[in-house]
């Protein structure tokens, strides 16, 4: 069924979903379910780190299970969210993979063969458990021309990047920038707070609003009391919905036309 296209939606993902994580990704869980309506885009990463597959933790697969028929909905994130690809030739490049990501870009630089491979691992893994899966989304949102050529080999329905999202095939882009957190410094956190705080009032008008959480911001007081001033002004003028909800909408309406 089609939400209402003539209001915004809102989608709220948690990032870096893995065993090692999981306590505080339930508890950012926890804290989104005081809000009503909300479903979640889960980006799950297969092996977190090289600290082991999910499919080696029975719990962990029981709790996605569950938020699974609550409606949330899980998306690919890259297989080990590590970036060990060659090092940075340019500046520009250091800037992204070292300082901003920490090293966590697994998409960024990496070989075309390498991409392939684990996306393929990511999916064959996916259609092992069961779960249903509509969407890559790549490590720190970088993905490098590699990695895009092997992602347009797979049947997914859609790939975001921080700026804005993609309909797959065809790549479509619609512009709706992340509203995330950097937490790695006292310095960081508190331009992110007040740069977040100016950015919801810019984009709080575009067609898609993004809330991007993750595991850390758990730890934060002040990030978590944000997020929530957040949520609560976003449901007032938008229509909660999964980034795979967002993604079948506009396709359902574009065939409309």
């Amino acid at each position: 069924m089609l939400t209402d296209n003539k209001k915004p939606s809102l989608c709220v993902s948690i990032h870096d979903v893995a065993p090692t994580t999981w306590v505080e990704c339930s508890r950012l869980l926890s804290f989104l379910d005081s809000f009503e309506n909300i479903r979640s885009t889960l980006l799950v990463v297969p092996d977190y780190h090289r600290h082991g597959r999910i499919d080696s933790h029975p719990q962990f697969l029981n709790a996605l299970e569950n938020r699974l028929a609550r409606g949330d909905e899980i998306a690919l994130h890259g297989y080990y969210h590590l970036d060990d690809s060659p090092p940075p030739r340019n500046p520009i490049d250091w800037v992204q993979r070292r300082m901003f990501t920490q090293s966590e870009g697994e998409f960024a630089a990496i070989s075309n063969d390498d991409a392939l491979k684990r996306l393929q691992w990511g999916v064959n893994l996916m259609e092992y458990l069961g779960w249903p899966l509509k969407g890559f989304i790549a490590p720190a949102w970088l993905i490098g021309k590699s990695a895009e050529q092997a992602l347009k080999t797979f049947d997914f329905a859609y790939t975001t990047t921080l700026n804005g999202i993609y309909r797959l095939p065809d790549w479509q882009f619609t512009w709706s920038p992340a509203l995330t957190y950097s937490v790695g410094s006292p310095l960081r956190r508190t331009m992110s707070l007040s740069l977040n705080q100016t950015r919801l009032a810019l984009f709080r008008n575009a067609p898609l609003l993004r809330l991007c959480l993750h595991p850390v911001d758990f730890h934060f007081d002040d990030v978590m009391v944000q997020w929530g001033n957040f949520i609560e002004r976003a449901l007032e003028t938008h229509i909660p919905i999964t980034k795979a909800g967002w993604i079948s909408n506009q396709s359902q309406a574009v065939k409309i036309l």
